[in-house]
């Protein structure tokens, strides 16, 4: 299989990642559990024009109190368990997000949703540093 040329610039080989859904059987729970990976994008089209602002606003207003995180190129962040649900959103950078094992690239504008108990690392790809939000569910959305 060849590889378009598209895909070899950062965004390229973060949409070469998302192609197809990531399923996998959860061993950690019951045997028959399978989880998936819960990814999405930002669409311009129905979102506006992709600014940390609208970003941020996007995540409170379903519920999440957000923090920003910035991490110089290479940084890892340790596998742990949170007891809350949340969730984590690029705003520039390439970051890799692992949770319960399985892998996925993440670009600006993209929000991985992380559930209660699941093991997450965070692992900042290339040679750019990068800026995320990390969410944390706290209730009902704000108005």
């Amino acid at each position: 299989m060849s590889v378009p040329a598209g895909f070899l610039t950062a965004a390229g080989l973060a949409r070469l990642a998302w192609v197809g859904r990531y399923w996998r059987t959860d061993r950690s729970r019951r045997a028959d559990m399978v989880r998936v990976m819960r990814i999405e994008r930002w669409d311009a089209r129905r979102d506006g024009a992709l600014t940390e602002a609208a970003l941020r606003q996007k995540l409170e207003t379903r519920g999440y109190q957000v923090s920003t995180c910035s991490w110089p190129a290479g940084t890892a962040v340790a596998p742990e368990a949170h007891s809350r649900e949340r969730v984590d959103a690029v705003v520039s950078g390439l970051v890799r997000i692992t949770i319960d094992e399985e892998s996925a690239i993440l670009t600006a504008g993209d929000m991985v949703f992380v559930p209660r108990g699941a093991i997450r690392s965070v692992q900042v790809v290339g040679a750019s540093p990068a800026q995320s939000f990390d969410a944390v569910y706290h209730g009902s959305p704000r108005k």
